[in-house]
């Protein structure tokens, strides 16, 4: 009676080792190169055979939601660029495409494993049957195994339990909550990445997010009817933002709306016993010496904000004095000097934008500051974190427009908002870990944002 091999069978080669350690990753290899046939097999026949609906049908439905403007763009884009989205227009069009065959629409699954289809291995129909099977799903990368696996996370379904890939190439290349649409297909025992990756931006994502969810309401998860609405969502997303034209979106600061600048003034402090005497006076001050110090005032949302922040120096008489826009420093540092007196002298001014990278000071500004290159990685993070940490300083209870107007500390009220909430607190990590990548440093850590709402990262 034929059985399936086991990995600790004797080898039928007759060499006399286990299964495993003789012909096994032999055989794993040449089952491997056979898919990897499968997709432009049968995408060859397809052309072959229906060429001007297969093409019709990536028009109309993959590439159907671009503008004139997008889809000129399409056709001048570099040829690597331009192969990589055809290869997953031409996924997408075996696993869930609908070609027009006489006037009648057909599924391309159903002419593929159909009378007359292609002639494949039995590895390579095994494939495409699975691969036509899954859904295109969206997902964020949980934990990476450098050159083996991934771990997933299906970012709409976050309950279900994350699945493990075996992914060999794209491992090497990934970084945990990468956002990534994908299908994960079942396979001899384990679960591999079909090939065609769609990678998102983490914060470009909230459309895509919010229109998914609508579209997916009420609709059973597992059913023809999501598989065929996140077929169409997700590429159509991705699309549009790997044809955008590049405009580096301004940081702006939530209460005021102005762009966002991390000012430090510098002062040697000359008579401590008078400057904690005069902060004490002003009703606006909250804090210590010890804590540090903020001035607050009342935003037009009725929110407590900081726009001054007083904090101890590396050498005992220095003070450091940070606003985070321009106009807060610029109306800050003479209230400041007014308010001290002769208490404290003026050493220097610095500036840096909130993502760490050193702006260009206008030529009126009081101090030059010296290139980044001139700054250590650890002097570039204590800048950064000083950024971070001023500008969420009330974030927890600040409305934000992607909680639908909510606060985070309202919106974890509800499973829902509690996942939108990681996921946003999981955008800010990822780009922080990215940009410290970029530039040579340690990130700067958000546990402050997960204490603050008294949930676990």
């Amino acid at each position: 009676m034929n059985h399936k091999l086991g990995r600790n069978d004797p080898c039928t080669c007759g060499s006399g080792k286990k299964y495993k350690h003789c012909c096994q990753k032999a055989e794993q290899t040449r089952a491997a190169e056979g898919r990897a046939d499968a997709i432009p097999k049968a995408a060859q026949w397809l052309l072959g055979k229906h060429e001007k609906a297969a093409l019709e049908a990536i028009d109309d439905y993959f590439f159907g939601g671009l503008d004139d403007d997008e889809y000129a763009r399409l056709q001048e884009m570099p040829e690597d660029d331009y192969g990589m989205v055809m290869l997953n227009a031409m996924e997408w069009l075996l696993a869930d495409g609908i070609v027009d065959i006489r006037g009648e629409d057909c599924r391309v699954a159903d002419l593929l494993f159909g009378k007359g289809g292609p002639l494949l291995s039995l590895e390579q129909r095994q494939w495409l049957e699975a691969l036509t099977a899954m859904p295109l799903r969206l997902y964020e990368i949980t934990e990476v195994n450098p050159g083996s696996s991934l771990t997933l996370r299906d970012v709409l379904l976050p309950d279900r339990p994350t699945v493990l890939v075996h992914e060999q190439a794209g491992s090497q290349l990934a970084y945990p909550y990468d956002l990534i649409g994908a299908r994960v297909v079942p396979f001899d025992g384990h679960y591999e990445l079909s090939g065609a990756v769609y990678p998102f931006n983490r914060n470009g994502s909230w459309g895509l997010l919010e229109e998914l969810r609508d579209e997916l309401q009420g609709v059973e998860p597992d059913s023809q009817l999501a598989k065929e609405i996140t077929s169409l969502i997700i590429p159509d997303y991705w699309l549009g933002a790997f044809l955008a034209v590049d405009d580096l979106p301004e940081l702006v600061d939530q209460g005021t709306g102005e762009p966002l600048v991390f000012v430090t003034d510098h002062y040697r402090v000359k008579d401590w016993d008078a400057l904690e005497l005069a902060l004490s006076r002003e009703e606006s001050i909250e804090g210590s010496r010890e804590a540090g110090w903020d001035r607050l005032f009342e935003g037009e949302d009725g929110q407590l904000r900081s726009n001054l922040n007083i904090e101890l120096g590396k050498r005992p008489d220095r003070i450091k004095v940070s606003y985070r826009t321009q106009s807060f420093a610029d109306k800050g540092r003479p209230w400041f000097e007014k308010t001290a007196g002769k208490s404290i002298a003026f050493i220097s001014r610095g500036i840096t934008d909130p993502i760490g990278i050193l702006a260009n000071p206008k030529p009126d500004r009081d101090k030059q500051l010296p290139p980044a290159g001139q700054l250590s990685p650890e002097e570039q993070t204590e800048f950064i974190g000083k950024a971070i940490h001023q500008h969420y300083a009330y974030w927890a209870d600040e409305p934000l427009p992607v909680l639908g107007g909510l606060t985070p500390r309202e919106a974890i009220q509800t499973p829902e908002g509690l996942e939108q909430v990681k996921f946003l607190l999981h955008t800010y990590e990822h780009g922080e870990a990215q940009l410290a990548r970029d530039q040579n440093r340690e990130p700067v850590s958000y546990g402050f944002l997960w204490q603050a709402l008294g949930i676990k990262p």
